[in-house]
């Protein structure tokens, strides 16, 4: 099995920042995630540890990622989902490194607190879903075939040749 490409999010463009929306539908639609912590006396990258320490259904284990760091790995459950939406909404819990899963596949993830990765089936399920929420189908006129003529069908045809070849000279030109 080929690893899904990732990609970096790169944020707000002309005003407009959609991380907060992603991340919000990546709890939703996770079924599992796994927290990083480090060993961290200062607490300073270990905000959350206590809260998703207390979650049910969660496993610790050693992370090979850091010395002394531990991973809380867990189900999405009630619990977990309504932490995630909390530190989402609140800001109250800046967590330093986590993964969003579902059945298996990474979603996103979140590493050095704003180091934001999406992954590109995700990404584009994100997009689709906004896309079908921001836009409405125009219904299609039915289209008749009476009254239309061979002759004008052949004249649209030959227009189209005519343009797809005007666009691939076009496209041409521009390469040299």
């Amino acid at each position: 099995m080929s690893k899904e490409r990732e990609y970096y999010y790169i944020g707000k463009r002309r005003d407009t920042d959609i991380w907060e929306v992603m991340l919000k539908y990546g709890v939703l639609s996770a079924s599992h995630f796994e927290v990083r912590f480090p060993d961290d006396p200062t607490m300073t990258l270990s905000e959350g540890r206590e809260e998703f320490l207390g979650l049910p259904k969660i496993s610790v284990e050693p992370w090979s990622g850091m010395k002394g760091a531990i991973a809380i790995k867990g189900e999405m459950t009630k619990e977990a989902r309504e932490l995630f939406l909390q530190i989402i909404e609140t800001r109250r819990i800046r967590l330093w490194d986590f993964i969003l899963f579902r059945d298996g596949r990474k979603l996103l993830s979140v590493s050095d607190f704003d180091d934001r990765i999406v992954t590109e089936n995700f990404a584009k399920e994100f997009m689709e879903k906004l896309f079908l929420n921001w836009f409405e189908p125009i219904p299609e006129p039915e289209i008749k075939s009476e009254g239309i003529s061979r002759d004008f069908l052949e004249e649209v045809s030959q227009a189209i040749q005519k343009a797809l070849s005007k666009l691939v000279l076009d496209l041409e030109n521009d390469k040299n």
